[in-house]
């Protein structure tokens, strides 16, 4: 299977993230390209905080309120950060494309004005990935980036097939220690647990790629078309 992995790195986590997956996959055999997401301009932590900070009172909103949680997830408007020109910024000669990104609140805004521009995506198997500071929380941390990547992959014309969140253990503002904090008291467990080298986060890369496995054999959908059409004629491929 060709399969290609975008992925914006701002501090190193998800790129290296990014690199176990392909590793992963590699090792099963498949052919991996990668695009690394360059931002035109780099913004100090500073500026993100400034431009994130209006939507914090609305995150907790959707934390309390499983009803408002829904609705502002479908009517959410994504900010936008110009990026490089993309290596292969036509994916349709991919069998699989997986993207990847640091959590922002929601969609980092490099990854968003990617999904936006990539051009192929139109009934492609798409496999989403992501590091944040906190642990995997169902909500707060995989369903606010998640949830909105997923709209904008369909709206590509994609398919999201399957998703991985793991911690960074690292926060850019030094508030890692709240994180901490939460996931001894909260779920009986260091952060660390939770980042790309422990068990927990190596079960979830092997969970991921296999789900990237099961859905488009190894030999690329066009070929196993084809097999299919024969052994309906009774012809062996």
């Amino acid at each position: 299977m060709n399969i290609l992995i975008a992925c914006y790195s701002r501090t190193g986590f998800t790129e290296k993230l990014a690199d176990q997956i392909a590793q992963n996959l590699t090792s099963r055999g498949h052919v991996v390209k990668r695009e690394v997401l360059g931002v035109v301009t780099k913004k100090n932590c500073w500026n993100l905080l400034f431009r994130q900070i209006h939507q914090y009172p609305l995150v907790g909103l959707s934390l309390v309120s499983s009803s408002f949680y829904k609705w502002w997830a479908n009517i959410y408007h994504q900010p936008e950060e110009e990026i490089q020109p993309p290596v292969f910024p036509d994916v349709s000669g991919f069998d699989h494309i997986c993207i990847g990104g640091p959590k922002w609140a929601y969609t980092s805004y490099p990854v968003a004005r990617y999904l936006k521009q990539v051009k192929g995506l139109h009934h492609k198997p798409v496999s989403a990935f992501a590091t944040f500071g906190g642990p995997p929380l169902k909500v707060f941390e995989l369903g606010f980036i998640f949830t909105p990547m997923k709209r904008h992959i369909e709206k590509a014309g994609g398919t999201l097939v399957s998703s991985m969140g793991l911690s960074s253990n690292y926060h850019e503002l030094h508030l890692i220690w709240i994180f901490r904090l939460f996931s001894r008291i909260a779920l009986r467990r260091p952060l660390q647990s939770f980042t790309v080298d422990s068990d927990y986060g190596k079960l979830k890369l092997k969970s991921f790629c296999d789900q990237i496995e099961q859905k488009i054999p190894p030999q690329g959908p066009h070929i196993q078309l084809k097999k299919n059409s024969l052994r309906r004629q009774g012809v062996p491929p």
